[in-house]
């Protein structure tokens, strides 16, 4: 049997969504549309760690004629740029995966300053229509707020950011953080902004794959981190392990008065 969360398994899920006739859409494609498939999904990729791992699911995406959306954190064990160009060289959109807020301590206005000269460099890269906030859930800070005040996303020539510009009350978002597609005390800062009320729930990549195998949501938003899918058993079981000790500490912080 297929283990979840490995390679085989994300290439059965989107192998599920094509079989199911949904539209692959990127967030910058999503943005700029002025109409708007039927049924699509769009996938996103929070690259926290492991870019190496983005890349083989940027080539697994590719061969199915599949574009999906990349956000890479600065930190330079994720900020690559050879594995960064070969990943939009596939076909695919690369953003940048701010903390800007957080590494400023809630200055505002220098985290700004960091992000202007942050998302300078990637630009120096590659093509950059769209942000998305990168969620520690250890910090006291949440990286949205960066948005807060009277700076916009055209005072950086953008289209807009993942979690803040899509309408979640039409398109249904499910998210792998915690290593459960399951809304829950794990999603401590992954959560939309703005979002109906969600009439489905899943589990496992398996329970996601009946979902789409049946068409139960014609729209929907998935959040795909790279560093949780493993080629190997060994990576499998270590990646298990990390986050079940990380689920832990989620859990402890929920518990905290």
């Amino acid at each position: 049997m297929v283990a979840d969360f490995s390679d085989e398994a994300y290439a059965a899920l989107l192998d599920a969504g094509l079989d199911a006739g949904y539209e692959f859409l990127t967030v910058r494609e999503y943005l700029r549309a002025e109409e708007l498939p039927e049924r699509f999904l769009i996938v996103r990729h929070d690259v926290d760690r492991k870019p190496r791992n983005a890349l083989q699911m940027a080539r697994t995406e590719a061969v199915r004629g599949v574009s999906t959306t990349y956000y890479y954190r600065i930190i330079p064990k994720t900020f690559r740029p050879e594995l960064i160009r070969q990943t939009e060289a596939l076909g695919h959109e690369i953003g940048y995966h701010y903390e800007d807020l957080d590494s400023a301590d809630g200055d505002i206005e220098a985290a700004h300053k960091s992000f202007d000269r942050n998302l300078r460099r990637f630009r120096r890269l590659c093509e950059i229509d769209t942000v998305c906030m990168h969620g520690n859930p250890l910090t006291a800070h949440d990286n949205r707020d960066l948005w807060s005040g009277d700076r916009v996303y055209a005072d950086y020539d953008l289209l807009g950011e993942a979690y803040l510009s899509m309408d979640f009350a039409d398109v249904t978002y499910f998210s792998d953080t915690g290593r459960t597609w399951e809304d829950g005390p794990l999603k401590v800062k992954d959560h939309t902004m703005g979002e109906g009320d969600k009439q489905v729930q899943v589990d496992s990549t398996w329970e996601l794959i009946d979902l789409l195998d049946a068409g139960r949501v014609d729209r929907a938003c998935l959040l795909v981190h790279p560093n949780r899918w493993a080629g190997s058993y060994a990576e499998l079981v270590a990646e298990r392990t990390k986050d079940a000790a990380t689920n832990v500490v989620k859990y402890g912080l929920q518990l905290r008065p």
